[in-house]
C-alpha cells in the first residue's frame, strides 16, 4: 500500500507538469516576416521572427528607406525580440530592442489578425507599434 501511495503522489506533482508543458509547446509562435512601423529617421525594418526553444525571438533581415528602397545599415541581423517567453494569454514576454537598438527588458508582443503588436515597456514608459505582415 504504501508503494501504491508514493506512485499516486509521483503522478499527482507529474502530470500537471506534463500537460502544462505539452500545451506550452504547442503554443503558436508567430513566425513570419513582419515590417515595423516608419521610425523618426524614416527607416522601416523587416524582421524574420521564429521559434527559439519555446519563445519567440526575431531579427532584422532588411532596412528600408522612406522610398522602399533597401538601406545599408548595422542593424540587419540584430536581434530585436529576445526570448519572448510565452504567457497563458497567448501573448509573448521578455526583451525588445528598438530601432535604435535600446532594450526594452519589460515588452509584450501579440498576434492580431496579419499584424504583430509590440509593446516596448521600460518600468512606467511604453511604446507600441503595430508590425504588418509580409509573409
Amino acid at each position: 500500500m504504501k508503494g501504491l501511495r508514493s506512485l499516486v503522489c509521483v503522478a499527482a506533482v507529474v502530470w500537471p507538469l506534463a500537460v502544462f508543458s505539452q500545451g506550452d509547446s504547442q503554443l503558436e509562435v508567430p513566425r513570419g516576416l513582419w515590417e515595423t512601423e516608419l521610425d523618426a529617421s524614416g527607416i522601416r525594418f523587416h524582421v524574420r521572427t521564429k521559434r527559439c526553444g519555446r519563445a519567440l525571438c526575431g531579427r532584422v533581415e532588411r532596412v528600408k528607406n522612406r522610398r522602399g528602397y533597401d538601406a545599408p545599415s548595422n542593424a540587419v541581423s540584430a536581434q530585436v525580440l529576445v526570448q519572448m517567453r510565452p504567457q497563458p494569454d497567448g501573448s509573448f514576454f521578455g526583451e525588445a530592442r528598438d530601432t535604435t537598438a535600446r532594450s526594452f527588458p519589460q515588452s509584450r508582443v501579440v498576434l492580431r489578425g496579419d499584424s504583430l503588436i509590440v509593446r516596448f515597456c521600460q518600468g512606467d514608459t511604453c511604446k507600441e507599434q503595430a508590425w504588418k505582415r509580409l509573409r
